[in-house]
């Protein structure tokens, strides 16, 4: 099964869009449908939930996120650190530790300034929700014809 690291800018957009048919909120749709396993470090965690709780994110909302995380969601301790974003953006660093950590397939992100450009880091294939919905939704289909 497919390992992915979601940044918190995909929570923040599925979150707050009116729009449910939207690429970051089908994607937290595949991972509660089971399509991927989500890795979460204890670092990302608190980023999420701290920026949920700035956008205004109802508490029973956010109660029921961090119950999903605790059952089927992957934990992983945070032990990896990587500075490869330092001058750029020191706080996505524990998006690529935690993908380096897990061995992550791909980091799903919006982040058009520091994770983006990269495009790779160690095997890990960094993409935007709309590429990443149409890897997944072709995986699956493949799956369907075998």
């Amino acid at each position: 099964m497919l390992r992915v690291v979601i940044d918190t800018n995909i929570f923040v957009a599925a979150f707050l869009s009116q729009n449910k048919l939207g690429y970051a909120s089908q994607i937290l749709s595949s991972w509660r449908a089971g399509a991927f396993t989500l890795i979460v470090s204890p670092q990302i965690l608190r980023e999420i939930v701290a920026t949920l709780i700035e956008n205004g994110i109802d508490e029973q909302s956010l109660e029921e996120l961090v119950a999903l995380f605790g059952q089927i969601a992957l934990h992983i301790p945070g032990a990896y650190q990587t500075s490869r974003l330092n001058p750029v953006d020191p706080g996505d660093n524990k998006f690529l530790a935690a993908a380096l950590e897990s061995n992550a397939d791909y980091i799903v992100s919006s982040d058009k300034k520091s994770l983006l450009p990269m495009k790779h880091f160690h095997g890990t294939q960094i993409v935007r929700p709309e590429l990443f919905m149409r890897q997944l939704i072709g995986l699956h289909s493949e799956q369907l014809v075998e």
